[in-house]
């Protein structure tokens, strides 16, 4: 009889964390080219989407935990609609690839990268 070993990831939540992706450099998370250039933001649109996510109880990018079901799915599903709107490249190309399974946290990983991406220094 062999014992199997859990692995880390086996005792992890489901839903738990879905920001992994985000301690990543924004441009090697997948989906990246789908959002505007940061060169083309402007710093209100950068705080409007920092306020978002707050309110949501969304942690900073630097964070790579989030409990799923303390969020408030709809207001959630408003914010990746308004990510969509407000910074994408093309609306039709982020819906595509923010649709089917894993679209929640393919966006979600997004919008919470591209707005931890903007808050950093060029220093």
């Amino acid at each position: 009889m062999t014992t199997e070993h859990k692995q880390p990831q086996d005792r992890r939540k489901k839903g738990a964390n879905v920001l992994e992706e985000t301690a990543a450099r924004f441009e090697d998370i997948e989906g990246h080219e789908l959002l505007k250039p940061f060169t083309q933001v402007k710093g209100s649109d950068q705080l409007r989407l920092m306020s978002q996510l707050q309110k949501l109880g969304i942690p900073d990018a630097e964070s790579t935990e989030v409990d799923v079901n303390s969020l408030d799915l709809d207001k959630v599903a408003d914010l990746v609609d308004w990510v969509a709107e407000r910074f994408a490249v093309d609306v039709a190309a982020f819906e595509d690839f923010t649709t089917g399974k894993g679209g929640f946290e393919r966006a979600l990983t997004l919008a919470t990268s591209y707005a931890g991406a903007l808050g950093e220094s060029e220093a």
